[in-house]
């Protein structure tokens, strides 16, 4: 309860350990669990900002864990790498990108890697866009999961279809709640948690059917990486994220940033997302020059297709890198 730890892995040469690193002069944690050494490292970069994983994401990952060195890394001022001593200004997209670099050069380093395999979800899949983009020398295969391309233009999206699914649903509640806060961008976090909760309702947010943050929730208090104090960092740590981050974020607009990379791509994608409407991407993945790209939809999912057709996602990572 008082102790982080990670339950030991059986295999050859297993990998089963919580380590805390230096990172862009900030203390970060990773968790780093794997059957076997010799397998190729796989990097997952968590959505939010501030949504770190590292208290859940142990079970979700057993598979992976087979096959991979799966890695999950709670960024700078979120999870485990919240602190009251992360400055400020430094809460910008470019230093993140400089720390996810960090983080992969580390681990190639420690393990003897050429090069790693990158998941990116919702805000972590613009870094791993990012990542691909400027440093494709480090990454085998990109997995942009929900992957966000314009934060502005997502918002704006979700709300017109939130409001049209509510109208169909004859949801008199949430329609008139959301034509109260009106059309993003919103000057505070109430309209945002307006806009989220009836995502939610509607199905289009988190998950398709709305079980997936108590499912969280339970992970996060029964977790052995994270004690009881580290619950309410995790908290702490999302709504500084997001304070701090927001309005750069929402001036962000990645088909400014990428056109050409080259790392084979993969989109996988919720059809049911209204978080991340599919639309833009979609335009983005069209437009995108790569090696190699596929797009495809994961048909029972919301925002988190990496979570709701969990087998689905981990046998299309499987079979995608065994493939390449």
């Amino acid at each position: 309860m008082f102790r982080r730890t990670t339950p030991k892995i059986e295999g050859i040469n297993p990998v089963s350990e919580l380590r805390k690193i230096k990172i862009g002069g900030v203390e970060q944690w990773l968790l780093i669990r794997g059957e076997n050494i010799n397998n190729p490292l796989l990097l997952l970069v968590h959505g939010g900002p501030g949504a770190a994983q590292i208290g859940f994401n142990r079970d979700y990952q057993q598979d992976l864990e087979k096959h991979f060195i799966v890695v999950n890394w709670d960024q700078r001022g979120a999870g485990l790498s919240y602190s009251k001593k992360v400055p400020v200004e430094t809460m910008n997209i470019k230093q993140f990108l400089h720390d996810l670099i960090d983080v992969t050069v580390y681990l190639k380093e420690e393990f003897q890697k050429e090069k790693i395999i990158l998941v990116g979800h919702s805000w972590g899949s613009l870094l791993g866009m990012l990542a691909i983009h400027n440093y494709s020398e480090h990454y085998i295969h990109y997995f942009g999961v929900s992957q966000v391309v314009s934060m502005s233009i997502a918002e704006a999206l979700s709300y017109d279809l939130l409001v049209e699914r509510a109208i169909e649903r004859n949801h008199e509640e949430a329609v008139k709640k959301l034509k109260e806060i009106g059309k993003p961008p919103w000057d505070h976090l109430k309209s945002d948690r307006i806009h989220q909760k009836y995502t939610e309702e509607l199905g289009g947010g988190i998950s398709h059917d709305g079980k997936l943050i108590k499912d969280f929730v339970k992970k996060l208090i029964k977790s052995k990486e994270y004690t009881l104090f580290d619950l309410a960092r995790q908290v702490k740590g999302q709504l500084f994220s997001m304070k701090t981050m927001i309005t750069e974020l929402r001036e962000f607009d990645l088909n400014n940033e990428v056109q050409l990379v080259h790392v084979p791509v993969t989109m996988i994608m919720g059809r049911h997302d209204l978080t991340v409407p599919h639309q833009p991407t979609l335009e983005f993945f069209e437009k995108l020059q790569s090696p190699n790209k596929e797009w495809v939809f994961f048909e029972q999912s919301a925002h988190s297709p990496n979570y709701e057709e969990l087998e689905k996602f981990t046998q299309k990572i499987i079979e995608t890198i065994n493939s390449s």
